[in-house]
């Protein structure tokens, strides 16, 4: 039988469709290019924008940086909890924080594989 997998050993990266910037102080914007016909016409009808822009917070623009395809949720809890020490429960922050990446498929994660 096989061991379940641990979130924790997830090693997440950041989707290669989207662009973002680095500004000076450190922050984190991530582009959104809105594209196909349905986007095309709200774009036209209701003057939506063909980008948007997130801008990340302190904590959230640290995280970003911090993926580099390579890192497991472990080891970025243990930067995140050094860059922030005030922060209580930072595993749980961090966890949270990528759950929304991924629902909003910012980032994707390379999955451990189950022992055999």
């Amino acid at each position: 039988m096989s061991k379940p997998k641990n979130f924790l050993d997830y090693v997440p990266r950041r989707n290669k469709n989207y662009e973002y910037d680095v500004a000076k102080d450190g922050k984190v914007t991530v582009h959104i290019r809105w594209t196909g016909p349905y986007h095309k016409v709200a774009s036209v009808l209701f003057k939506k924008p063909e980008v948007s822009h997130i801008d990340l917070d302190e904590m959230g623009s640290f995280v970003w940086q911090a993926m580099d395809g390579k890192k497991t949720v472990l080891e970025l809890s243990d930067e995140f909890a050094a860059a922030f020490p005030e922060e209580e429960k930072p595993v749980e922050r961090l966890a949270q924080f990528l759950k929304i990446l991924h629902n909003n498929k910012f980032i994707v994660y390379n999955v451990p594989l189950k022992d055999e």
